[in-house]
Protein backbone atom coordinates (compact mmCIF):
# COMPACT_ATOMS: atom_id res chain seq x y z
CA UNK A 1 0.00 0.00 0.00
CA UNK A 2 3.14 2.52 0.63
CA UNK A 3 5.62 3.58 -1.49
CA UNK A 4 8.17 2.32 0.58
CA UNK A 5 7.01 -1.40 -0.05
CA UNK A 6 9.39 -2.72 2.58
CA UNK A 7 7.53 -1.51 5.52
CA UNK A 8 3.53 -0.92 6.71
CA UNK A 9 3.00 0.53 10.09
CA UNK A 10 0.87 -2.02 12.34
CA UNK A 11 0.97 0.23 15.19
CA UNK A 12 -1.08 -0.28 18.49
CA UNK A 13 -0.50 3.79 19.69
CA UNK A 14 -1.99 4.94 16.37
CA UNK A 15 -5.14 2.84 16.71
CA UNK A 16 -5.16 4.45 20.55
CA UNK A 17 -4.53 7.66 19.55
CA UNK A 18 -6.96 7.79 16.77
CA UNK A 19 -9.87 6.24 19.52
CA UNK A 20 -9.06 8.83 21.96
CA UNK A 21 -9.56 11.60 19.42
CA UNK A 22 -12.52 9.69 18.16
CA UNK A 23 -14.09 9.95 21.82
CA UNK A 24 -13.52 13.53 22.64
CA UNK A 25 -16.11 14.32 19.66
CA UNK A 26 -12.62 14.90 17.30
CA UNK A 27 -12.07 17.08 14.32
CA UNK A 28 -9.05 17.54 11.86
CA UNK A 29 -7.80 19.70 9.44
CA UNK A 30 -6.40 22.85 10.56
CA UNK A 31 -4.57 24.74 7.58
CA UNK A 32 -4.57 27.34 5.35
CA UNK A 33 -8.39 27.54 4.07
CA UNK A 34 -8.65 31.27 3.02
CA UNK A 35 -12.55 31.53 2.71
CA UNK A 36 -14.79 31.89 5.60
CA UNK A 37 -17.20 29.01 7.27
CA UNK A 38 -16.30 25.56 6.55
CA UNK A 39 -17.66 21.81 5.07
CA UNK A 40 -17.54 18.74 7.01
CA UNK A 41 -16.73 15.07 6.27
CA UNK A 42 -17.68 12.25 8.37
CA UNK A 43 -16.01 9.08 9.06
CA UNK A 44 -19.03 6.18 9.87
CA UNK A 45 -16.54 3.19 11.32
CA UNK A 46 -15.96 1.42 14.61
CA UNK A 47 -13.17 3.01 16.91
CA UNK A 48 -13.74 1.18 19.61
CA UNK A 49 -14.84 -2.82 19.70
CA UNK A 50 -13.17 -6.03 17.83
CA UNK A 51 -12.89 -3.54 14.83
CA UNK A 52 -11.72 -0.47 16.17
CA UNK A 53 -8.55 -0.81 14.12
CA UNK A 54 -10.61 -0.43 10.79
CA UNK A 55 -11.50 3.09 12.20
CA UNK A 56 -7.96 4.10 13.14
CA UNK A 57 -6.74 3.08 9.55
CA UNK A 58 -9.75 5.49 7.63
CA UNK A 59 -9.23 8.01 10.03
CA UNK A 60 -5.86 8.64 9.79
CA UNK A 61 -5.97 8.42 6.05
CA UNK A 62 -8.74 11.10 6.14
CA UNK A 63 -6.43 13.52 9.08
CA UNK A 64 -3.75 13.14 6.20
CA UNK A 65 -6.02 14.51 3.51
CA UNK A 66 -7.67 17.27 5.06
CA UNK A 67 -4.37 18.20 6.33
CA UNK A 68 -3.44 18.71 2.64
CA UNK A 69 -6.51 19.88 1.49
CA UNK A 70 -6.76 22.73 4.06
CA UNK A 71 -2.82 23.33 3.51
CA UNK A 72 -4.04 24.00 -0.27
CA UNK A 73 -6.31 26.56 0.52
CA UNK A 74 -9.18 24.25 1.82
CA UNK A 75 -12.61 23.22 -0.37
CA UNK A 76 -13.94 26.51 -2.74
CA UNK A 77 -11.95 28.49 0.08
CA UNK A 78 -13.60 26.58 2.98
CA UNK A 79 -11.91 24.52 5.80
CA UNK A 80 -12.38 21.17 5.67
CA UNK A 81 -13.34 19.21 9.14
CA UNK A 82 -13.53 15.96 9.67
CA UNK A 83 -15.94 14.40 12.67
CA UNK A 84 -16.27 10.81 13.60
CA UNK A 85 -19.31 8.80 14.43
CA UNK A 86 -18.39 4.93 16.27
CA UNK A 87 -20.47 2.44 15.20
CA UNK A 88 -18.65 -0.21 17.13
CA UNK A 89 -19.04 -2.64 14.56
CA UNK A 90 -22.51 -2.99 15.45
CA UNK A 91 -25.73 -2.21 13.07
CA UNK A 92 -27.64 -0.70 15.84
CA UNK A 93 -24.68 1.42 17.54
CA UNK A 94 -23.77 2.94 14.20
CA UNK A 95 -27.83 4.20 13.37
CA UNK A 96 -27.71 7.02 16.13
CA UNK A 97 -23.55 7.65 15.31
CA UNK A 98 -24.80 8.03 11.96
CA UNK A 99 -27.67 9.96 13.24
CA UNK A 100 -25.25 12.59 15.18
CA UNK A 101 -22.93 12.98 12.11
CA UNK A 102 -25.54 14.60 10.20
CA UNK A 103 -27.77 16.17 12.32
CA UNK A 104 -25.50 17.55 14.84
CA UNK A 105 -22.08 17.39 12.54
CA UNK A 106 -23.95 18.43 9.47
CA UNK A 107 -21.82 16.63 7.56
CA UNK A 108 -22.09 16.87 3.67
CA UNK A 109 -20.55 13.11 2.50
CA UNK A 110 -19.01 10.39 4.40
CA UNK A 111 -16.36 7.53 4.60
CA UNK A 112 -18.03 4.68 5.48
CA UNK A 113 -19.59 2.83 6.38
CA UNK A 114 -17.88 -0.66 6.30
CA UNK A 115 -19.76 -4.55 5.49
CA UNK A 116 -20.31 -4.62 9.40
CA UNK A 117 -22.95 -1.47 9.43
CA UNK A 118 -23.66 -1.02 5.75
CA UNK A 119 -27.18 -2.67 6.31
CA UNK A 120 -28.48 -0.61 8.73
CA UNK A 121 -26.92 2.86 7.94
CA UNK A 122 -26.91 2.99 3.78
CA UNK A 123 -30.89 3.61 3.68
CA UNK A 124 -30.65 6.05 6.30
CA UNK A 125 -27.91 8.05 3.58
CA UNK A 126 -29.94 7.26 0.89
CA UNK A 127 -32.85 8.88 2.49
CA UNK A 128 -30.58 11.61 2.89
CA UNK A 129 -29.58 12.11 -0.13
CA UNK A 130 -25.50 12.12 1.35
CA UNK A 131 -22.48 10.59 -0.84
CA UNK A 132 -20.58 8.16 0.86
CA UNK A 133 -17.36 5.94 0.21
CA UNK A 134 -18.06 2.39 1.33
CA UNK A 135 -15.14 0.77 2.34
CA UNK A 136 -16.69 -2.92 2.85
CA UNK A 137 -15.27 -6.03 0.76
CA UNK A 138 -18.38 -7.96 0.50
CA UNK A 139 -19.38 -9.17 -2.99
CA UNK A 140 -22.89 -8.26 -2.64
CA UNK A 141 -21.62 -4.64 -3.27
CA UNK A 142 -20.28 -6.17 -6.51
CA UNK A 143 -22.51 -5.07 -8.81
CA UNK A 144 -23.90 -2.10 -6.10
CA UNK A 145 -27.15 0.33 -7.91
CA UNK A 146 -27.23 2.63 -5.32
CA UNK A 147 -26.15 6.15 -6.82
CA UNK A 148 -25.20 7.45 -3.42
CA UNK A 149 -22.49 5.33 -2.62
CA UNK A 150 -18.98 4.50 -4.24
CA UNK A 151 -16.55 2.11 -3.10
CA UNK A 152 -12.87 3.16 -2.53
CA UNK A 153 -11.48 -0.49 -1.51
CA UNK A 154 -11.56 -3.22 -3.81
CA UNK A 155 -13.83 -5.69 -3.41
CA UNK A 156 -13.59 -9.27 -1.51
CA UNK A 157 -13.90 -11.16 -4.78
CA UNK A 158 -10.36 -9.30 -5.84
CA UNK A 159 -9.24 -9.81 -2.72
CA UNK A 160 -10.23 -13.80 -2.57
CA UNK A 161 -7.87 -13.67 -5.90
CA UNK A 162 -5.18 -12.50 -3.73
CA UNK A 163 -4.78 -14.80 -1.14
CA UNK A 164 -5.65 -17.29 -3.25
CA UNK A 165 -3.08 -16.91 -6.08
CA UNK A 166 -0.33 -15.95 -3.24
CA UNK A 167 -1.06 -19.38 -1.46
CA UNK A 168 -0.72 -20.71 -4.85
CA UNK A 169 2.68 -18.67 -5.54
CA UNK A 170 3.96 -20.00 -2.26
CA UNK A 171 3.61 -24.30 -3.41
CA UNK A 172 0.95 -24.40 -0.94
CA UNK A 173 -1.78 -27.35 -2.15
CA UNK A 174 -3.94 -28.46 1.17
CA UNK A 175 -6.08 -25.78 2.29
CA UNK A 176 -7.66 -25.43 5.24
CA UNK A 177 -10.48 -22.84 5.46
CA UNK A 178 -10.95 -21.54 9.32
CA UNK A 179 -13.46 -18.68 9.58
CA UNK A 180 -15.44 -16.30 11.56
CA UNK A 181 -19.15 -17.03 11.25
CA UNK A 182 -19.55 -13.25 10.92
CA UNK A 183 -21.02 -12.39 7.41
CA UNK A 184 -18.06 -10.24 6.29
CA UNK A 185 -15.66 -13.69 6.55
CA UNK A 186 -18.29 -15.92 5.25
CA UNK A 187 -18.10 -14.25 1.86
CA UNK A 188 -14.68 -14.79 1.16
CA UNK A 189 -14.99 -18.76 1.67
CA UNK A 190 -16.47 -19.70 -1.53
CA UNK A 191 -14.34 -17.29 -4.17
CA UNK A 192 -10.85 -18.32 -2.33
CA UNK A 193 -11.88 -22.00 -2.17
CA UNK A 194 -13.14 -21.67 -6.06
CA UNK A 195 -10.08 -19.83 -7.30
CA UNK A 196 -7.52 -21.81 -4.82
CA UNK A 197 -8.96 -25.29 -7.06
CA UNK A 198 -8.81 -23.16 -10.19
CA UNK A 199 -4.62 -22.70 -9.50
CA UNK A 200 -4.96 -27.01 -8.40
CA UNK A 201 -4.93 -26.67 -4.91
CA UNK A 202 -7.64 -28.71 -2.37
CA UNK A 203 -9.52 -27.76 0.23
CA UNK A 204 -9.37 -30.38 3.32
CA UNK A 205 -11.02 -28.83 5.69
CA UNK A 206 -14.01 -26.05 6.08
CA UNK A 207 -14.13 -25.08 9.99
CA UNK A 208 -16.56 -22.08 11.22
CA UNK A 209 -15.63 -20.48 14.58
CA UNK A 210 -18.09 -18.48 16.60
CA UNK A 211 -16.46 -15.64 17.83
CA UNK A 212 -15.14 -14.99 21.57
CA UNK A 213 -15.06 -18.73 22.92
CA UNK A 214 -12.90 -19.62 25.40
CA UNK A 215 -11.00 -22.57 23.89
CA UNK A 216 -11.07 -23.74 19.91
CA UNK A 217 -9.28 -26.85 20.37
CA UNK A 218 -11.88 -28.89 18.79
CA UNK A 219 -11.48 -27.08 15.87
CA UNK A 220 -7.97 -26.83 16.01
CA UNK A 221 -7.54 -30.64 16.51
CA UNK A 222 -10.01 -31.26 13.21
CA UNK A 223 -7.43 -29.07 11.21
CA UNK A 224 -4.56 -30.67 12.11
CA UNK A 225 -5.84 -33.95 11.36
CA UNK A 226 -6.87 -33.29 7.81
CA UNK A 227 -2.61 -32.31 7.30
CA UNK A 228 -3.19 -29.26 5.69
CA UNK A 229 0.21 -27.11 4.37
CA UNK A 230 -1.56 -23.50 4.43
CA UNK A 231 -4.97 -22.44 6.67
CA UNK A 232 -6.97 -19.05 4.96
CA UNK A 233 -8.48 -17.52 7.77
CA UNK A 234 -10.49 -13.95 8.33
CA UNK A 235 -11.22 -14.01 12.30
CA UNK A 236 -12.29 -11.33 14.80
CA UNK A 237 -8.45 -10.72 16.81
CA UNK A 238 -9.76 -11.99 19.72
CA UNK A 239 -10.84 -15.38 18.37
CA UNK A 240 -7.48 -15.23 16.42
CA UNK A 241 -5.89 -14.90 19.69
CA UNK A 242 -7.64 -17.86 21.28
CA UNK A 243 -6.93 -19.88 18.23
CA UNK A 244 -3.65 -19.87 17.90
CA UNK A 245 -2.91 -20.14 20.93
CA UNK A 246 -4.56 -23.12 21.31
CA UNK A 247 -2.77 -24.33 17.92
CA UNK A 248 0.72 -23.73 19.73
CA UNK A 249 -0.11 -25.54 22.77
CA UNK A 250 -1.06 -28.80 20.51
CA UNK A 251 0.89 -28.63 18.01
CA UNK A 252 3.05 -25.39 17.95
CA UNK A 253 2.89 -23.13 14.76
CA UNK A 254 3.90 -24.87 11.88
CA UNK A 255 1.76 -24.37 9.74
CA UNK A 256 1.11 -20.83 7.26
CA UNK A 257 -1.67 -18.61 7.82
CA UNK A 258 -3.12 -16.67 4.72
CA UNK A 259 -5.54 -14.03 6.06
CA UNK A 260 -7.71 -10.87 4.38
CA UNK A 261 -6.50 -7.22 5.48
CA UNK A 262 -7.99 -7.75 8.51
CA UNK A 263 -4.99 -9.84 10.02
CA UNK A 264 -2.48 -6.88 9.11
CA UNK A 265 -4.49 -4.67 11.44
CA UNK A 266 -2.74 -3.82 14.32
CA UNK A 267 -5.46 -4.61 16.97
CA UNK A 268 -4.87 -8.13 15.07
CA UNK A 269 -1.55 -8.41 15.66
CA UNK A 270 -1.23 -7.06 19.08
CA UNK A 271 -4.61 -9.52 19.87
CA UNK A 272 -1.95 -12.63 18.66
CA UNK A 273 0.94 -11.34 19.51
CA UNK A 274 3.67 -10.28 17.04
CA UNK A 275 5.87 -13.07 18.41
CA UNK A 276 3.20 -15.27 16.69
CA UNK A 277 2.14 -12.98 13.68
CA UNK A 278 5.69 -12.97 12.27
CA UNK A 279 5.58 -17.17 12.71
CA UNK A 280 2.48 -18.00 10.47
CA UNK A 281 0.48 -14.89 9.76
CA UNK A 282 0.74 -13.69 5.90
CA UNK A 283 -2.09 -10.84 5.17
CA UNK A 284 -3.56 -9.48 1.86
CA UNK A 285 -4.00 -6.35 1.86
CA UNK A 286 -4.44 -3.54 -0.75
CA UNK A 287 -1.36 -2.04 -2.63
CA UNK A 288 -0.33 1.77 -3.47
CA UNK A 289 1.66 2.87 -6.22
CA UNK A 290 5.44 3.16 -5.67
CA UNK A 291 5.69 6.75 -6.65
CA UNK A 292 3.12 9.48 -7.10
CA UNK A 293 0.62 9.92 -5.04
CA UNK A 294 1.47 6.71 -3.17
CA UNK A 295 4.66 8.72 -2.03
CA UNK A 296 2.84 12.09 -1.33
CA UNK A 297 0.30 9.90 0.89
CA UNK A 298 3.05 8.49 2.79
CA UNK A 299 5.45 11.18 3.72
CA UNK A 300 2.03 13.19 5.20
CA UNK A 301 0.81 10.21 6.94
CA UNK A 302 4.61 10.40 9.06
CA UNK A 303 4.35 13.72 9.36
CA UNK A 304 0.61 14.05 10.31
CA UNK A 305 0.17 10.72 12.63
CA UNK A 306 4.08 9.99 13.62
CA UNK A 307 3.75 6.32 12.36
CA UNK A 308 4.36 4.48 8.64
CA UNK A 309 1.09 4.00 7.29
CA UNK A 310 -1.93 1.85 8.87
CA UNK A 311 -2.96 -0.75 6.82
CA UNK A 312 -5.98 0.37 4.71
CA UNK A 313 -5.23 3.94 5.48
CA UNK A 314 -5.13 4.35 2.02
CA UNK A 315 -8.44 3.57 1.35
CA UNK A 316 -9.54 6.60 4.33
CA UNK A 317 -7.45 9.49 2.29
CA UNK A 318 -8.26 8.56 -1.34
CA UNK A 319 -12.15 8.85 -0.51
CA UNK A 320 -11.47 12.01 1.41
CA UNK A 321 -10.06 13.47 -1.60
CA UNK A 322 -12.18 12.03 -4.02
CA UNK A 323 -14.67 13.59 -2.10
CA UNK A 324 -12.84 16.81 -1.55
CA UNK A 325 -12.29 17.68 -5.58
CA UNK A 326 -15.61 16.41 -6.45
CA UNK A 327 -17.03 19.16 -3.86
CA UNK A 328 -14.85 21.70 -5.58
CA UNK A 329 -15.86 20.85 -9.20
CA UNK A 330 -19.38 21.10 -8.46
CA UNK A 331 -18.79 24.09 -6.35
CA UNK A 332 -21.77 22.54 -3.95
CA UNK A 333 -22.32 20.44 -1.10
CA UNK A 334 -25.89 19.17 -1.92
CA UNK A 335 -25.79 15.90 -2.50
CA UNK A 336 -26.59 15.03 -6.31
CA UNK A 337 -24.12 17.56 -7.42
CA UNK A 338 -21.19 15.72 -5.53
CA UNK A 339 -22.52 12.16 -6.87
CA UNK A 340 -22.47 14.02 -10.54
CA UNK A 341 -18.79 15.69 -9.77
CA UNK A 342 -17.34 11.82 -8.52
CA UNK A 343 -16.74 10.18 -11.46
CA UNK A 344 -16.08 13.53 -13.01
CA UNK A 345 -13.25 14.31 -11.08
CA UNK A 346 -11.55 10.16 -10.52
CA UNK A 347 -11.93 9.04 -14.13
CA UNK A 348 -10.93 9.33 -17.17
CA UNK A 349 -10.76 11.36 -19.80
CA UNK A 350 -9.15 14.21 -18.02
CA UNK A 351 -5.40 15.41 -16.80
CA UNK A 352 -4.09 12.68 -14.54
CA UNK A 353 -3.74 14.50 -11.04
CA UNK A 354 -2.16 12.43 -7.90
CA UNK A 355 -2.95 14.87 -5.27
CA UNK A 356 -5.36 17.66 -4.16
CA UNK A 357 -3.13 20.27 -4.80
CA UNK A 358 -2.81 19.60 -8.21
CA UNK A 359 -6.55 18.69 -8.77
CA UNK A 360 -7.50 22.04 -7.45
CA UNK A 361 -4.79 23.70 -9.34
CA UNK A 362 -6.42 21.98 -12.44
CA UNK A 363 -9.76 22.61 -11.75
CA UNK A 364 -9.41 26.02 -11.27
CA UNK A 365 -7.54 26.47 -14.79
CA UNK A 366 -10.98 25.37 -15.99
CA UNK A 367 -9.04 21.59 -16.88
CA UNK A 368 -11.01 18.02 -16.42
CA UNK A 369 -8.77 16.08 -14.04
CA UNK A 370 -8.53 12.20 -13.32
CA UNK A 371 -7.42 11.56 -9.97
CA UNK A 372 -5.15 8.42 -9.53
CA UNK A 373 -4.95 7.86 -5.74
CA UNK A 374 -2.56 6.08 -3.11
CA UNK A 375 -4.62 3.30 -3.31
CA UNK A 376 -4.69 3.13 -6.94
CA UNK A 377 -6.56 4.99 -9.72
CA UNK A 378 -10.04 5.55 -8.62
CA UNK A 379 -11.71 4.88 -12.20
CA UNK A 380 -14.93 3.95 -11.17
CA UNK A 381 -16.83 1.26 -13.06
CA UNK A 382 -21.10 1.52 -13.31
CA UNK A 383 -21.07 -0.08 -9.97
CA UNK A 384 -18.87 2.49 -8.62
CA UNK A 385 -16.26 -0.33 -7.96
CA UNK A 386 -12.74 0.38 -8.29
CA UNK A 387 -10.01 -2.14 -8.76
CA UNK A 388 -5.75 -2.31 -7.55
CA UNK A 389 -3.45 -3.80 -7.00
CA UNK A 390 -2.71 -6.30 -3.37
CA UNK A 391 0.37 -6.99 -1.37
CA UNK A 392 1.59 -9.78 0.87
CA UNK A 393 2.48 -8.61 4.05
CA UNK A 394 4.30 -10.42 7.16
CA UNK A 395 4.40 -9.10 10.75
CA UNK A 396 8.25 -8.49 11.96
CA UNK A 397 8.85 -8.88 16.03
CA UNK A 398 8.14 -5.16 16.56
CA UNK A 399 4.31 -5.62 15.38
CA UNK A 400 5.80 -3.74 11.91
CA UNK A 401 4.99 -5.69 8.28
CA UNK A 402 7.23 -6.21 5.64
CA UNK A 403 5.99 -6.84 2.35
CA UNK A 404 6.62 -10.34 1.15
CA UNK A 405 5.39 -10.20 -2.19
CA UNK A 406 3.52 -7.74 -4.51
CA UNK A 407 0.24 -9.13 -6.77
CA UNK A 408 -0.11 -6.42 -10.10
CA UNK A 409 -4.11 -6.28 -10.80
CA UNK A 410 -3.35 -7.62 -14.37
CA UNK A 411 -1.58 -10.88 -12.19
CA UNK A 412 -4.86 -11.35 -10.67
CA UNK A 413 -7.20 -10.32 -13.38
CA UNK A 414 -5.11 -13.30 -15.54
CA UNK A 415 -5.35 -15.72 -13.02
CA UNK A 416 -9.66 -15.18 -11.82
CA UNK A 417 -10.07 -15.48 -16.26
CA UNK A 418 -8.13 -19.24 -15.40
Amino acid sequence: MYPNKSLVGLVLPAVLAATALTACGGSSGGGSASGGGSITIGILHPFTGNYAGVGAASLGGAKVAAKLINDAGGIMGKKLVIKTADTLGDPADAVPALNKLLNVDHAVAVVGPGGLEAGSTIPILDRNSIPYMLQAGNTAFDKMSDKWGFRTNPSDSQLSVAMAVFAADQGYKRAAMVFSTIESAQTLKAPIADQFKKLGGTIVADLNLTPAQTSYNSEVVKVLNSKPDVIFTQMEPPTASVFLNNMEQTAGLKIPLVGSDITAGSDFISAVTPARATKVVYSLTGASPPSGAGSIFAAAYQTVNGTAPLSDANYGYDATIVLALAIQQAKSTKGQAIVDAISKVSSAPGTVVQSYADGLKALEAGQEINYDGASGPMDYNQYHNVFGPFQAVKSDASGKAVVVKMLTAKELEDAQAK
